[in-house]
């Protein structure tokens, strides 16, 4: 597209489909993507664009609301990443970078798909709690939104089939990433 339009300004260098393969909902690749763009609202954004507000996290109060404070640094998204599972990606060295771009780029380059995944869903979720924090004053604990993005990853399900004829040759194959929407039991039938 951007040859077509004959202009390079747009363009940001970065393997970005590790994001859109990850295996995970859409809504979490769409704030992965939004994250390393750099256009989500946080209020450091806000400042940048003549918008005046309050510059502290409304979670912790304790520092600029940033998207490397609000994800990787608020003390809720610090325990939030150890009550998911997830404290070794958080704390590898590897993925300290200074922006948030670099970090989410270079975990979906190097963890496994089912660790991005899980990543990018707690992500999610330390932004939905955030949004409710900021506009219903409501809250969880990082125990609550470590659990509900384990909870909400695996509720998310890899499955593969294979079409054959009638003398058993392969006609099709595919293997697709979604919502579980039966149970085991109604899957095996």
């Amino acid at each position: 597209m951007r040859y077509i339009i004959g202009s390079d300004k747009y363009h940001v260098a970065g393997n970005w489909n590790s994001i859109w393969k990850a295996q995970v909902s859409h809504k979490a690749r769409h704030l992965l993507w939004r994250l390393c763009r750099g256009c989500l609202p946080t209020r450091y954004r806000l400042l940048e664009r003549r918008v005046e507000c309050n510059l502290n996290c409304p979670v912790c109060d304790e520092e600029i609301e940033d998207e490397i404070h609000i994800f990787f640094r608020c003390a809720v998204a610090r325990d939030s990443w150890c009550a998911a599972g997830l404290s070794s990606v958080l704390h590898n060295e590897a993925y300290q970078q200074s922006n948030a771009m670099d970090r989410i780029l270079a975990v979906c380059s190097n963890e496994s798909s089912v660790i991005v995944g899980r990543v990018a869903m707690l992500l999610w979720c330390i932004w939905q709690n955030h949004n409710d924090k900021l506009w219903n004053d409501n809250v969880q604990t990082p125990r609550q939104i470590g659990r509900y993005a384990f909870d909400a990853w695996n509720d998310w399900t890899s499955v593969g089939l294979c079409l054959r004829n009638n003398r058993g040759q392969v006609m099709a194959g595919m293997t697709q990433w979604q919502q579980n929407v039966m149970s085991s039991v109604e899957g095996e039938a």
